[in-house]
């Protein structure tokens, strides 16, 4: 998608692609805590990405702190021209969904989601399933002038601050409450990290074979805890819900790390996909949002009608098969939604960049168009 200025980088809208499949699957495999697959379920390295592919989600919010200091660069924002277009592009999808949702609910009496819950959403991770992340997102779009303020004055130093004083209160919350993994995984208290370090590997001048070494081995590094957390039970199942690990102290910053690291290196790479695949990529990267919000209709449908049963951990691949199968199915239904819903508000998006977008520097793959 063209920003406000007419920027666009293909390879962050593969990044979208990503998220929005890992996301898709996380919650194809687990939309009860039982069928089709259990929390239980432990599958071989590297299968736990998927498994517990709610970390989806910290790969989006690393892409937002990381896209928008990209976009903005050394210019000066417009405040409110900012949050306007952030509005436009998000709200009117969220409010169809959230009135569909609650309509649901209300209809069937199951009051999971009520208009005070509506309500609180804009504070709280009470707008239900999945859009309790955008709370998280608006949270950051309030704090990004300051963050970019103090990110010119100081420099990226800044922004390793800002994550010492979150780790720091994560810390103060784990030993008082006994538990921190709530605000970790719900709250901006822990998913600053991901923001912050999107912003960091977006601005500070980390040279090629530096951010590559520090790329391939956070992975590695992620893939073989995201295996071991997966093994002990996972996000629900670990020590109690919620757990009383003091490893959620730390988790969304092992997220951030390996997510920006990657970004960064992905965005800046010579490396070229055929361009039909670039494409393709690109498109599903358009349609990430639609793909996040509507995709909960169709899985809780096919939990109603076919998984009526508890599953069983042998049935993980059988899952993630038709898991991809029904990600690839539900493509037409976010394109008709991005083509012929979302796209229609985002002329009323306005330019919060104040200086003319003249030279930016970035990848090979980096365009400037006209307007926007």
């Amino acid at each position: 998608m063209r920003s406000t200025g007419g920027l666009y980088f293909s390879r962050l809208d593969h990044v979208r692609a990503v998220a929005a499949y890992l996301v898709f699957v996380w919650h194809f495999l687990h939309m009860t805590p039982q069928f089709p697959v259990p929390y239980a379920s432990s599958p071989p390295f590297p299968f736990a990405l998927f498994d517990e592919g709610h970390t989806g989600v910290a790969l989006f919010m690393t892409l937002s702190g990381y896209l928008f200091t990209r976009l903005v660069g050394d210019h000066r924002i417009d405040f409110a021209n900012f949050l306007w277009s952030r509005a436009v592009r998000l709200g009117p999808l969220l409010v169809v969904f959230l009135a569909a949702w609650w309509a649901i609910g209300w209809w069937s009496r199951d009051h999971s989601m009520s208009m005070g819950d509506l309500i609180d959403g804009l504070v709280f991770p009470t707008w239900q399933p999945g859009a309790w992340s955008i709370t998280i997102e608006l949270h950051f779009y309030a704090l990004f002038p300051l963050l970019i303020l103090a990110l010119r004055r100081f420099g990226p130093v800044a922004l390793l601050c800002a994550l010492a004083i979150a780790i720091a209160l994560r810390i103060d919350w784990w030993m008082t409450a006994g538990e921190v993994q709530r605000p970790a995984y719900w709250t901006i208290v822990g998913r600053i990290d991901q923001f912050l370090l999107g912003m960091f590997f977006a601005s500070a001048k980390i040279r090629r074979p530096v951010l590559a070494a520090v790329a391939a081995l956070s992975a590695l590094s992620f893939l073989i805890f995201w295996t071991w957390f997966d093994s002990l039970g996972g996000l629900y199942n670990w020590t109690g819900a919620p757990s009383t690990s003091a490893l959620w102290i730390v988790i969304p910053t092992i997220e951030a790390v390996t997510y920006a690291s990657l970004i960064a290196l992905y965005d800046g790479s010579s490396v070229r996909l055929p361009a039909w695949l670039d494409r393709a990529f690109a498109k599903i990267g358009e349609w990430s949002f639609s793909i996040y919000l509507l995709h909960f209709f169709p899985i809780i449908l096919l939990r109603e009608i076919f998984w009526t049963s508890a599953g069983s951990a042998d049935y993980f691949f059988i899952a993630l098969l038709c898991a991809n199968i029904g990600f690839l199915a539900f493509l037409p239904v976010a394109a008709l939604s991005y083509n012929y819903f979302e796209k229609v508000f985002l002329v009323y998006r306005r330019p919060y960049i104040l200086e003319p977008l003249v030279t930016v520097p970035g990848p090979a793959d980096l365009k400037i168009a006209g307007g926007g």
